[in-house]
């Protein structure tokens, strides 16, 4: 087997030719005769087997290799599509070995600088070994004066907090956003101590917008909260004390009063304000528009009482078990646990505190909203229950232990897997005579459930098929007079068949007979 060229540009056409053959050439691309004429679009492989008129059939020749040598069409970038007249951008020519050719024929090398004065399309081609690629896909430098930014807020309105953030953005900019406090991006995010009035502008190269509208980020003073007094102490007999008390006379009912154990606003909220032990507590009050005020220490003091009444009694601890969130399809409950009280002087230690019936993924024990992901068999018992429990307050004490239970009903609906989910034979649906037959060039008989079967379409649901597999030595390895799509890539004739392997990877050739009286015969590829 020859051929005019070995190698060829993309479009070209090659003759083959076979001799020594005394009965049929048949050709790897299915074609039959002495010669035939290719045009690959890649390099491709030629082989070709003689068929004698009593069916023998030879080995493989030896194969033919067609070298395309047109390289692919360059991938053309730059890094500012958009300038002002005059400005100087790098146009980027990658994906060649060879030389570029631009559509501009001043322009040389794979990364040439241009100044641009209306906006222009740029194209290129490769060049390598002869070889001509295709043109590239346009590259536009578009010459535009930068649009103004549009500036939005995108958290919240209004009047600001003392220490609140607030994001802004300023769309519509090819650009670089600059704002009139230094500050470059358009994304922000201000946490403004005093009201802030900005502007932004766009800037590309040496461009720069006009400014845009100005938006203004008014901040309320911080307010200090009215008490009074920092202090406040226990009666006896009791041995806590009432936060309410520093308050008083100068209790506001247009404020929402907070107390937290630390100065910062994500501090934890003392749990029983009316009945604190000895401590330095905070007080802050949140107006209607809820900014909340600065932070004021009130001191605790606790005098010790005869016959004094202990502070578990006086108030007791107690918990609330609530669900937060359940989604029955994933199995996921969210439960929110609410304490109140007094509990031991080390508190509680949630990450021991939580039970649960289940099997499932339990997560979040440390917090009082933990999550939990139900099972299998979560789901087929239905129920899971839920429990959370503070230490005793006084120990040997007359103080109990507060708890909470919580059942959650699930889902019973479960989804039960097949007895085998791998490797279906699905019936393909019958169709017309008038529909093409597809075989496929190859299968990967892997077992993986995707493409492990000779899978040959389009035949009539009346009609049968007799299928013969040769290994490349002309050796028939596999036949079937009622072929139903079910080959594995397993031998039934021959040496293989012995085995319980199946055949080596490779190619092979096949005969494919319909019985309304269609014959294909060509190559197919096993790749496990």
């Amino acid at each position: 087997m020859k051929g005019e060229h070995s190698r060829i540009c993309r479009g070209q056409t090659v003759q083959l030719t076979a001799s020594g053959c005394l009965g049929t050439v048949i050709w790897s691309t299915g074609e039959q005769g002495a010669g035939i004429r290719v045009t690959p679009y890649q390099t491709t492989r030629y082989t070709a087997v003689c068929r004698l008129p009593e069916g023998c059939l030879s080995c493989f020749a030896e194969a033919y290799t067609v070298t395309v040598g047109t390289p692919e069409a360059p991938r053309l970038t730059t890094d500012t599509p958009v300038v002002c007249a005059g400005d100087a951008v790098q146009l980027v020519a990658a994906n060649c070995a060879g030389t570029i050719r631009w559509s501009d024929s001043t322009l040389t090398g794979a990364t040439p600088t241009v100044r641009v004065r209306q906006t222009t399309t740029y194209q290129a081609t490769c060049l390598q070994e002869g070889c001509a690629s295709s043109p590239s896909g346009p590259l536009v430098v578009q010459v535009a004066t930068p649009n103004v930014p549009a500036v939005v807020r995108l958290s919240g309105d209004g009047a600001l907090c003392l220490g609140q953030s607030v994001q802004l953005s300023a769309g519509y900019c090819a650009g670089q956003v600059r704002w009139s406090d230094g500050g470059v991006g358009a994304e922000r995010t201000l946490t403004p101590s005093q009201t802030l009035r900005l502007r932004a502008v766009c800037q590309v190269g040496t461009c720069q917008s006009d400014s845009s509208a100005v938006v203004t980020l008014l901040v309320q003073p911080a307010r200090q909260t009215i008490l009074a007094g920092y202090t406040v102490q226990n009666s006896c007999p009791f041995l806590t004390a009432d936060l309410a008390g520093a308050i008083g006379a100068s209790f506001q009912p247009s404020l929402a009063y907070s107390f937290r154990t630390g100065p910062a606003a994500d501090s934890p909220e003392v749990t029983s304000p009316g009945a604190v032990l000895a401590g330095v507590y905070y007080v802050s009050a949140r107006n209607r528009e809820g900014c909340l005020s600065t932070p004021v220490a009130v001191s605790a003091l606790i005098t010790a009482c005869a016959n004094g009444i202990a502070p578990c009694l006086s108030n007791p601890p107690a918990l609330s078990l609530l669900l937060d969130s359940l989604d029955q399809k994933r199995g996921v409950v969210c439960l929110k646990a609410r304490l109140r009280g007094l509990v031991s002087a080390d508190g509680i230690k949630l990450d021991s505190a939580w039970t649960c019936s289940g099997t499932g993924l339990f997560t979040g024990q440390q917090t009082l909203q933990p999550r939990y992901v139900a099972s299998e068999s979560d789901r087929q018992a239905g129920t899971v229950t839920f429990a959370i429990t503070t230490p005793d307050p006084d120990g040997a004490g007359p103080c109990v232990p507060a708890a909470a239970r919580l059942a959650v009903t699930l889902s019973q609906t479960s989804t039960q897997p097949s007895a085998d989910s791998t490797n279906l034979i699905g019936k393909l649906p019958d169709i017309p005579d008038a529909v093409s037959i597809f075989i496929p060039e190859g299968f990967s008989p892997n077992g993986d459930g995707i493409n492990d079967y000779f899978v040959i379409q389009g035949v009539a649901g009346s009609a049968t098929v007799d299928l013969e597999i040769f290994n490349r030595w002309g050796h028939r390895v596999y036949a079937d007079t009622n072929y139903r799509n079910d080959w594995g890539g397993q031998a039934n004739q021959g040496t293989y068949a012995t085995t319980n392997q199946g055949l080596p990877d490779g190619t092979y050739f096949y005969v494919v007979r319909i019985s309304d009286g269609r014959e294909y015969v060509r190559f197919l590829t096993i790749a496990r």
